[in-house]
Parts: C-alpha cells; sequence; structure tokens
C-alpha cells in the first residue's frame, strides 16, 4: 500500500492497496466509494489473484495537487492508467462498480489493449437508451450519501442501496456498508462535481464496437441504476456475460458476496 506519484501535466498522487499473487486485478470504486468498499472481495480474490484498490481522485487519500475539481470519466480513467503504468501492469482483469463501471467503460474504449477482461457492475452505458432512477431515488440517494446526513436521511438511502430481505436479514453487511462510508466520508460538492461529469456520458455505440471479453454484473432490485441497464449493456457488448445475484440491490457485493466472488473468479479463470 502506498502513494503513487503522477508528475507532469495531470498529477496526482494514488492511494493504493494490494493483495494476493496471480493475474492483476483492478477493482474502481463508484460514486462514494473509497478502497475500504472492495473488504468483501479482496480476501476472496487475493487467493488466486493480485488484486488492487485505489482512492479514485477527490475520495480518501488520493491527492491531486492544484486540484480543480473537474471530474470526467476521461480523467477517472487516466487514473486507472496512471496506476496500471505506475505499477508495471501492462494487462489486468478490471472490474468497475457504479461510477466505477462508467470509468473502466471509459478505460477499455481507450486503451482495450491494456485488459486481460472487463467486468461492470450495476453501471450503465448512459445516454438517452440508459434507463434513469426517478427524481426521488436520485434526491434520497444525494441526501443519505453526504457527510453529516441524518440518521433518517441515511435509511432512506439503505432503503435504495439494499434490497429488502439484506436490510432484514443481512444486518452485517448493512454494518460493513456503513463502516466504509463513515471511514471516508464525501461532501456534497465532491458528489455533485461527480454528478456533472458523468452528466454526458455516452458510450453506447463504443460499446458495441468492444473487442475484449467481458462480464456484466448486477443486483436483481437495482433501483439506482435500475438493472435494466446491465441487460443493456449485456446485449450491447460482443460475447458479453450478464449474471444477476438475486435478492439484491445497487451494492449487491457487498450484500452477496460469496455469489459475486465466485461469479468473478470464474470469469477470470475462464479468460
Amino acid at each position: 500500500m502506498g502513494i503513487l506519484r503522477s508528475r507532469g501535466e495531470g498529477a496526482i498522487e494514488l492511494y493504493w492497496e494490494e493483495a494476493g499473487r496471480g493475474d492483476p486485478v483492478v477493482l474502481v470504486g463508484g460514486l462514494t466509494s473509497t478502497v475500504e468498499t472492495w473488504g468483501r472481495q479482496v480476501p476472496a480474490l487475493a487467493a488466486r489473484q493480485r488484486v488492487m484498490t485505489f482512492d479514485n481522485r477527490g475520495s480518501g487519500r488520493t491527492r491531486v495537487p492544484g486540484d480543480d475539481g473537474v471530474r470526467t470519466p476521461e480523467l477517472f480513467a487516466g487514473d486507472v492508467l496512471a496506476l496500471l503504468d505506475g505499477l508495471g501492469l501492462e494487462r489486468v482483469h478490471l472490474v468497475g462498480a457504479s461510477m466505477g463501471g462508467m470509468i473502466v467503460q471509459q478505460f477499455a474504449i481507450q486503451w482495450p489493449q491494456r485488459l486481460r477482461s472487463l467486468t461492470i457492475c450495476c453501471s450503465t452505458f448512459g445516454g438517452p437508451e440508459a434507463v434513469r432512477a426517478t427524481p426521488e431515488v436520485l434526491q434520497a440517494m444525494f441526501h443519505g450519501s453526504v457527510s453529516g446526513a441524518s440518521p433518517e436521511a441515511v435509511r432512506g438511502a439503505l432503503e435504495i442501496l439494499f434490497h429488502p430481505a439484506s436490510l432484514e436479514r443481512r444486518r452485517d453487511a448493512v454494518d460493513f456498508y456503513l463502516g466504509t462510508k463513515e471511514a471516508r466520508p464525501h461532501t456534497g460538492d465532491e458528489i455533485a462535481r461527480r454528478a456533472a461529469g458523468l452528466a454526458r456520458f455516452d458510450v453506447g455505440d463504443a460499446m458495441a464496437k468492444l473487442d475484449v471479453p467481458t462480464l456484466v454484473l448486477t443486483g436483481s432490485h437495482d433501483r439506482l441504476i435500475p438493472t435494466d441497464n446491465s441487460r443493456l449493456l449485456a446485449a450491447r457488448i460482443p460475447g458479453a456475460r450478464l449474471v444477476v445475484i438475486e435478492e439484491t440491490a445497487h451494492v449487491f457485493f457487498v450484500e452477496r458476496p460469496d455469489a459475486v466472488n465466485a461469479a468473478l473468479l470464474d470469469f477470470f479463470a475462464s479468460v
């Protein structure tokens, strides 16, 4: 673990962590994710793979000297490239969830030669064909995700992020998720910058031409990035495999990690 410094134009100081040995896997987090978010994946994946996690720009312990606050998929994808180059990784299994799923799609479009495989979790290719969350869902998520949110607002966000079965029977998953958010919170301004940077994301046409082994993973009852987006993605990308994890929602990888980890390891082995 440590800080990886990329100098020159677009300089960034990326906080990253590493575990395990084997073919390299890089996990890219979402809107309010940090390395802690992947705590239910890293131990299982690291039993077979070399696993890297990192904090996106504006998150956790990553720093951008002279940060102008701009957050676009292109910038985020460039940060992934900086990580790969800094660690000397030629080709990786790249996994991204939610906003991270958009980042890895952008990366795959720009640098497909650096990928062994691509996994897109609970995400969308954007544009007019995307299935949007309702304004009420988006509002509840924003108010419940910012630092200093009230207990009522946090509860409202949890009811969107988790399947009802998880809220009732998987309290360990809920407690784990809340712990990751308390450790490295995000301000409302940072979340707004990300939303603005992603507003014009539209890579549907480019994904139809992608030539990279691809897995699309999603929860069966995702309301934040509705599950149908993953079905559209899998149908759009040539040869893509779709796996839907039942009785889960947007944070399905927290709710049912055993099923998710098994799907990831099986996919990595297949390619």
